[in-house]
């Protein structure tokens, strides 16, 4: 019982190690344009088109999958390029523009069209599935 606590606690102190040691994910290419949140709501009020915002944070595990999956899929990106104005917030660097959104857990992504947020999508998710829920974003109004 003694050395299965020791062995337990020596993997879960490895593993706390690897996840502080491993670098953040690059912020995917989807963003490189830099746009502002404000510089995006202008965008949209000229073309129409709504706004797709990542929030996430580089302490973060889940938005690091997100980032090397969903976020460089290229069905996903293909998508948020065409048919949204794409920002990218980091939790660290953004957070004045984070705390006037209804974020609660990193990563969340969100549409915000018309000034109003269309659609909420919390966690790291299979490029298929985040897919699917820009594609329903973008039916409900988004």
């Amino acid at each position: 019982m003694k050395w299965s606590m020791i062995l337990l606690v020596l993997v879960f102190a490895g593993y706390i190690g690897f996840m502080l040691l491993r670098k953040p994910a690059p912020t995917p290419g989807l963003f490189d344009a830099n746009i502002t949140l404000a510089d995006a709501q202008l965008q949209s009020e000229q073309s129409g088109k709504p706004i797709f915002v990542l929030v996430t944070a580089d302490w973060c595990p889940p938005c690091q999958s997100l980032k090397r999956g969903a976020m460089v899929d290229a069905g996903v990106v293909d998508l948020i390029s065409r048919r949204m104005i794409p920002v990218y917030l980091e939790a660290d660097t953004n957070p004045a523009e984070i705390q006037d959104l209804p974020v609660r857990s990193y990563p969340t992504g969100l549409v915000i069209s018309d000034g109003e947020v269309r659609a909420v999508i919390e966690g790291g998710k299979s490029a298929t599935n985040y897919h699917a829920a820009l594609e329903q974003a973008l039916a409900n109004g988004g």
